[in-house]
């Protein structure tokens, strides 16, 4: 017999979770087919869960299996508490969240969680909506990418030092671009205010050091790119960050963003009891449709703050998504100067 070698590995197939109302289930299905036709399979609760099997189970492993949560909004969708559940699992998950418009009616129920999201309108063509969602989730029409090197324009630079892995080119070493989808309000809504502390920080002069601990997503990458990837992110020539009197004060996202130079909200932000969390999200310079997202996890004392958090960004070229971690100290102060 002829050894004929090890057979080749399939590549790995995306997969997709499509929340939707019931009244929808007719689309829903039409995408799933029209997913499949690109490399992605989509899963709905009403054809894809097995007779008797726990319904709340089914939808909680899946979302944790998927790569993304597929939201399908319409009217009714806006006031379904089941979708509103699924768009949390999403985010807790860590998920990217890819909405999409079946008519052209503003959120209401689910205005809070959708508010920075980037929209994909079913209702302007089918074909191109599906467009958007294959190259949301795999970056181009093959089912995975590496993360690849690219040059970033020096405008680019979204976070000064002060945040997670976020400084010049670093942002965008995978193929130049940016984050899809965002969670949660502006800093300024009033609920979230009333979980942050006064006076939490001391404002002066701060430095960060920070290291990306996992590449979640390509789950294969070439040794070099991981490298060449994560010594952009860690490798920070000027560590030092003025955080000033009055965001140490009452920090809000200019903690995470000064001057607003990146556009940056942040929903659900608690900075109290020692702890921090909330969901960050960005537009990059250079890229209209280019986020940012950030699940912020944390702890903090008024000299110091220490992250866990993951990162997800995404260019109309690929998706990266890691976990970071980040240690900063307070040097002097109170007097710097914010640039």
């Amino acid at each position: 017999m002829t050894d004929a070698g090890p057979s080749p590995i399939a590549p790995r197939r995306f997969s997709a979770f499509i929340s939707h109302h019931s009244s929808q289930v007719a689309i829903a299905r039409r995408l799933k087919i029209m997913l499949a036709e690109h490399g992605i399979d989509g899963w709905l609760a009403p054809d894809d869960i097995a007779a008797g099997t726990a319904f709340d189970q089914a939808i909680l492993d899946q979302i944790a299996r998927s790569d993304a949560i597929i939201l399908l909004f319409c009217a009714q969708s806006d006031q379904s508490r089941h979708v509103k559940r699924e768009l949390m699992l999403g985010e807790d998950g860590n998920k990217a969240i890819l909405p999409v418009r079946l008519e052209d009616v503003a959120a209401q129920g689910l205005a809070y969680w959708l508010k920075d999201y980037q929209w994909i309108d079913w209702f302007v063509g089918e074909e191109q909506a599906v467009n958007k969602i294959v190259t949301a989730m795999t970056g181009t029409v093959e089912p995975a990418r590496h993360i690849a090197p690219a040059t970033a324009p020096s405008s680019a630079s979204v976070f000064r030092n002060r945040w997670v892995i976020l400084g010049g080119t670093a942002l965008l070493v995978v193929a130049g671009g940016g984050i899809w989808w965002a969670l949660g309000q502006g800093a300024g809504n009033a609920e979230a205010q009333a979980d942050v502390a006064d006076n939490p920080i001391q404002p002066g002069v701060w430095t960060s050091r920070r290291e990306v601990v996992q590449i979640l997503f390509p789950e294969e990458i070439a040794p070099e790119y991981e490298k060449q990837f994560k010594a952009l992110l860690e490798n920070d020539p000027d560590p030092e960050d003025c955080i000033a009197a009055k965001v140490a004060a009452r920090p809000d996202v200019e903690l995470f963003d000064p001057g607003r130079k990146s556009q940056c909200t942040i929903g659900s932000f608690k900075m109290n009891g020692g702890r921090i969390s909330g969901y960050l999200n960005c537009k990059i310079a250079g890229d209209p449709n280019g986020n940012l997202q950030v699940t912020v996890r944390g702890t903090y004392t008024s000299t110091s703050m220490e992250f866990d958090n993951v990162v997800t960004m995404q260019t109309s070229q690929g998706m990266v998504r890691f976990r970071s971690h980040e240690t900063q100290r307070w040097l002097r102060g109170p007097a710097c100067s914010a640039t």
